[in-house]
């Protein structure tokens, strides 16, 4: 009976750590999601007209002008859209140009 108990024991000891390194690597993950989010929301609070921004959908278009928690984005001639600011999902400055061999410049 003594060797089932210490099987058993040996188990949960296992089952814990198991249990214990998923809870470490979801709080880690989620740590670097949120820091990563907070930049992300600092950069669109700090838009200014005239930048270029990506939305959500794809969509390219030049900041031009602010509507509370909203922006008025040109995407061609004569044709604006207004977008909620979480539709921001990028900055077209922040994009690296590729060359062919695929290593940015």
């Amino acid at each position: 009976m003594e060797t089932t108990a210490a099987a058993q024991g040996g188990a949960n000891m296992i089952l814990f750590l198991f249990l214990l390194a998923m809870v470490v690597l979801m709080l880690w993950s989620g740590r670097g999601q949120k820091k990563r989010e907070q930049e992300r929301q600092a950069k669109v609070d700090a838009l200014q007209k005239g930048e270029q921004v990506i939305l959500s959908g794809g969509i390219v278009g030049t900041v031009a002008g602010f509507k509370d928690n909203m922006l008025e984005v040109k995407i061609a001639e004569n044709v604006k859209l207004t977008v909620l600011k979480t539709a921001v999902v990028g900055f077209v400055n922040e994009m690296q140009p590729v060359n062919q061999q695929g290593d940015a410049k």
